[in-house]
């Protein structure tokens, strides 16, 4: 089953073809790659610059977080790959699934505005989901208990934040009827159905309560929280390409394209094509990454640590591996032989 849909119109011959849009495009790397979707991450990169450096990502993620390549920044989120290889389903799906026992609690707090409470329960709530989704998140959930414990920490007060103030909760009403509101179109052979025109109504409250939200997270200090440190102008795009790659599936290629222009992502992925990468080896983890010329900092997408590139690399005075150290850190114990060494 295709991502997304597309429909190719018949085209004289003396006429050009119209250029493919960023949907269709997307549609024919999947085609031409052999590859059911795009959950092979060897594949393919998502189009994206660095808005700390201006560097353009080009080193494939293995994890939904998106790093950028030369400064270590996170520039990007990548819903497909959030949901690859998650044995209960979509990451939405795990989440209701764990929210849903307590919902009716959640509801209870919120009504009677007992924050603490609803802080509680919602932190509660996202720990058990980056415990069953980490690949949904920093790769540092998984390896980091204390950067995980942060993470949930920040998600919660997310919530406490815009789910407590009265416009974001009047905007919100409207948004959930609008979604409420649109209707379904049924498609043969298996395909996704496709939904009605009330989808614009929906994005368009959906961007003005992101927007209204993140400027009263920044302005209550919640942005400062975030433990990936994430540049600012990031937390919402990823909120926005999240919203955008749950619908395009449902659209057809030229409202998928009008989808993207309104949240401006008009990018989406193309086949790597990287001849110039080096090998080098986290000093935290022992994991091997690739690394662009001319990068400082990248972070090991296998165990979450920023590794200083810019400093080269120091072999293990036991091992003589060459290790990569984290930013910042002078003495590790090596991932190879367990023996303490640290950087001449």
């Amino acid at each position: 089953m295709s991502l997304l849909r597309k429909h190719v119109a018949t085209q004289q011959a003396s006429q050009p073809a119209a250029p493919a849009t960023a949907a269709e495009s997307l549609q024919q790397l999947i085609t031409t790659s052999g590859q059911a979707s795009l959950f092979a991450h060897t594949e393919f990169v998502k189009k994206v610059e660095c808005s700390r450096c201006g560097a353009a990502k080009r080193l494939p993620s293995k994890t939904a977080y998106l790093y950028c390549d030369h400064c270590g920044s996170l520039v990007d989120y990548d819903f497909r790959l959030a949901n690859l290889g998650t044995n209960a389903g979509y990451t939405n799906t795990i989440y209701r699934q764990i929210v849903a026992p307590v919902q009716a609690e959640i509801d209870r707090a919120r009504a009677f505005q007992d924050i603490g409470r609803y802080r509680d329960l919602n932190k509660g709530v996202y720990l058990e989901w980056l415990r069953q989704c980490p690949q949904a998140a920093s790769p540092r959930v998984a390896s980091d208990d204390d950067f995980r414990e942060r993470m949930a920490s920040y998600l919660a007060e997310c919530m406490v934040v815009r789910d407590f103030d009265p416009d974001l909760a009047m905007l919100d009403v409207q948004f959930n009827m609008a979604v409420r509101g649109l209707q379904r179109r049924p498609m043969p052979n298996g395909q996704p159905w496709l939904v009605s025109d009330g989808i614009w109504q929906v994005a368009t409250l959906f961007k003005q309560e992101m927007e209204a939200a993140y400027k009263l997270l920044e302005d209550r200090g919640v942005l400062a929280m975030d433990p990936d440190e994430a540049p600012s102008g990031v937390p919402i795009r990823m909120e926005f390409s999240t919203f955008c790659q749950g619908w395009i599936p449902h659209l057809l290629p030229e409202q998928a394209d009008h989808l993207l222009g309104m949240f401006g992502l008009t990018s989406e992925y193309a086949r790597v094509n990287v001849t110039d990468a080096e090998t080098r080896k986290c000093g935290g983890c022992g994991d091997e990454l690739k690394v662009l010329p001319g990068a400082q900092a990248v972070v090991c997408e296998s165990c979450g640590r920023k590794l200083d590139i810019a400093g080269g690399e120091t072999p293990c005075q036991t091992c003589g591996a060459p290790l990569s150290f984290p930013v910042a850190v002078s003495r590790i114990e090596c991932p190879y032989c367990q023996r303490e060494t640290h950087r001449i």
